[in-house]
């Protein structure tokens, strides 16, 4: 996984972690709010930050199952 594919997964968890469909409230506070800076290591071993990437464009995917 590319290190942006990682900062990408890491903030839906982060941003989505315990939301559920039915608290909108919730969902809604976060709309159109810049993401906390966190870091991660990637699978090289190599700390990657979210704040690494400010200025490019970063797409976050929500995933979920049921």
């Amino acid at each position: 996984m590319s290190r942006i594919g990682l900062v990408v997964c890491a903030a839906a968890a982060l941003a989505l972690g315990g939301c559920t469909g039915g608290n909108r409230s919730a969902i809604n506070a976060l709309k159109n709010k810049p993401a906390p800076d966190f870091e991660l290591t990637d699978l090289g071993g190599a700390a990657v930050k979210l704040s690494s990437f400010k200025g490019r464009p970063v797409m976050l995917a929500f995933f979920g199952h049921g």
